[in-house]
């Protein structure tokens, strides 16, 4: 009879153990896929992906108040390091355009292959029927 019960802890103590790993697992799992989300949704891409319209907008307002501001500051300025900082940021300028130019054109290549997907997609479908 005792053996019996020593039995019977033996196997609630397994499956207790079992539980507990089961547990363990699905934590792991369920703060990997925590660690995931977080990671894509604070990546840049995707926010510019989700977001671009007011992203290419606030982009154009600051490089049109960056480019306002040094036109400014130039016709006061006329030293070498002026020469030079103007320069280097109407290189940053075209760059960030081109970057910008880029992403919407990929953007809207991306928009368009979807919905040729979907278009054939559903012409197979009504195909199918």
């Amino acid at each position: 009879m005792a053996q019996k019960k020593v039995d019977e802890l033996e196997k609630k103590k397994q499956e207790l153990e079992e539980e507990l790993n089961n547990i363990e697992g699905e934590l792991d799992s369920s703060i990997d896929q925590v660690r995931e989300d977080v990671g894509s949704s604070l990546n840049p891409k995707n926010i510019i992906r989700k977001h671009p319209l007011p992203i290419v907008g606030a982009s154009a307002v600051i490089g049109f108040l960056l480019g306002h501001k040094r036109r400014k500051s130039s016709t006061s300025t006329s030293d070498n390091g002026g020469d030079f900082s103007g320069a280097l940021l109407s290189e940053l300028k075209r760059l960030a355009t081109r970057k910008a130019i880029n992403f919407a054109t990929d953007y809207v290549e991306n928009i368009l292959e979807e919905k040729a997907e979907e278009h054939l997609s559903s012409s197979d479908a009504e195909k199918d029927d």
